[in-house]
């Protein structure tokens, strides 16, 4: 082999280690912004369910709340139903034991 068939080897060598290091800091590099873009996607998930998680249970509190609302309401008319039909039976208990007073004693 001449002297210029052993520098063309020698450049091409040169040139093939020169791309593979300039191959090796293109990956290196590449795997480090994949790593920075995960980290960045699962603060922006993490941050997506925090926000989504705050808004259902806000809703939900909204729901209980209404729904605690419906039952006192509920619970308030059912008492005032109670009280009005234990009103009525204890007039209609007085009356009976008036009448039966009247009936009994008459009227002296």
């Amino acid at each position: 082999m001449s002297v210029k068939t052993i520098e063309k080897v020698k450049e091409i060598e040169r040139q093939a280690e020169a791309l593979e290091r300039d191959y090796d800091r293109q990956l290196l590099e590449l795997k480090k912004e994949t790593a920075t873009k995960i980290e960045q996607m699962k603060e922006t998930l993490a941050s997506e369910v925090a926000t989504f998680n705050e808004k259902e249970t806000e809703k939900l509190d909204k729901k209980l709340q209404i729904l605690k609302e419906s039952n006192q309401q509920e619970l308030e008319e059912q008492l005032n139903q109670l009280e009005s039909v234990f009103d009525n039976k204890k007039q209609e208990l007085v009356n009976a034991v008036v009448k039966e007073v009247m009936r009994k004693y008459g009227n002296s």
